[in-house]
């Protein structure tokens, strides 16, 4: 019988590497801040109530309310937080606390899990993540670890459910060859842009323009961007050239990371370790098998590479910044109801 998913002890990917340089992204709309629970509503309610926001996207949750130029209404002009600068960091929501880390339980103990839209964790110089500046972050207002998820089996297809321990030897094969390595495309071992039940990928592509740009906020933007990259790919021109680019979402902060000392990373480094890390956070396990997970990292990546060319040379974005602008792009749209209603087309014979 598996063993029941814990906490302790907390395990870190080996190589992983983040600290808050305070470059504001975190505090943006690369995500949803919230939902707000009924004590994290109170407590920033008796700092300023008009921080708060009903989403109608979210059944009308309560939320952290954004401000025009796409920040938080409690980040300051010099990228803090006034809520945590003011009253303290446990003042603050637990996921404005823990980003960009993340905690998955398992039979193995508590998987310390990392997002990349956060040039802190993908630019410059980092020191290697341990357990001594992880687990205060991850502690709840009791003071107990709190997991994201629970993971006890692990889904191989749709036909077959493996014991955690099965799957963690065959992903260690996979984060060893990462780490030494070898190409990208030879470790997920799972042809991009797979068939599509229902639907094609040029009409998901129109899908995504239609339903996807329409305003001028920074998702919008970063979904013209990786919609224009996607068709490219779908072209076989391997290339996006533009006469006039569209702006950089976010392009202050990691502008800021990339003045921090520390030399620029190769775009392979950026790229494996993000690949490391969507495998290890476990998060695919919410909605799909191991392979289709490969085969829809396998499609992400292609279209950054696209991206992250087209940010070099039309943008004049140095290498390793071109990557992380790139990754941010492409999670950020992962984590869409865009992608997770194509990926629930993915069609593997």
């Amino acid at each position: 019988m598996a063993s029941k998913p814990g906490l302790e002890p907390l395990r870190i990917r080996p190589g992983a590497r983040y600290t808050c340089f305070g470059d504001g992204l975190c505090c943006t709309d690369i995500h949803v801040l919230g939902p707000l629970s009924r004590a994290e509503r109170k407590r920033v309610e008796e700092v300023d109530a008009r921080g708060i926001y009903v989403d109608p996207g979210l059944d009308d949750a309560k939320v952290m309310r954004i401000a025009g130029d796409g920040g938080c209404h409690f980040l300051l002009p010099d990228q803090r937080c006034s809520i945590h600068a003011e009253h303290g960091p446990m003042q603050k929501p637990r996921f404005c606390r823990r980003f960009p880390l993340g905690l998955v339980a398992t039979p193995a103990g508590g998987r310390v899990t990392t997002e990349h839209r956060c040039p802190c964790r993908t630019m410059g110089e980092r020191p290697l993540l341990d357990e001594e500046s992880v687990r205060p972050p991850l502690l709840d207002e009791k003071g107990a670890l709190k997991a994201d998820r629970r993971i006890k089996r692990v889904s191989l297809s749709h036909d077959e459910k493996v014991d955690f321990d099965v799957y963690r030897a065959l992903e260690a094969e996979m984060l060893g060859r990462l780490a030494a390595g070898e190409r990208i495309e030879d470790v997920l071992d799972a042809e991009p842009f797979p068939e599509l039940d229902g639907t094609t990928w040029d009409d998901e592509a129109d899908r995504f323009a239609v339903e996807g740009i329409t305003d001028t906020s920074a998702f919008s933007v970063a979904t013209q961007w990786f919609v224009m990259a996607l068709r490219a790919r779908l072209d076989e021109t391997g290339a996006l050239t533009m006469a006039r680019p569209p702006r950089r979402p976010w392009a202050a902060a990691f502008e800021r990371a990339a003045a921090r000392p520390g030399e620029d990373r190769s775009r392979g480094d950026v790229f494996a370790d993000w690949v490391a890390d969507m495998i290890w956070g476990l998060t695919w396990t919410d909605d799909r098998p191991f392979d289709v997970a490969r085969a829809e990292l396998a499609t992400r990546v292609e279209i950054a590479h696209v991206l992250a060319d087209a940010l070099e040379s039309e943008c004049a974005v140095p290498t390793g910044q071109a990557a992380a602008e790139a990754i941010t792009i492409v999670e950020l749209v992962g984590e869409s109801e865009l992608w997770t209603e194509l990926v629930s087309d993915i069609d593997l014979p």
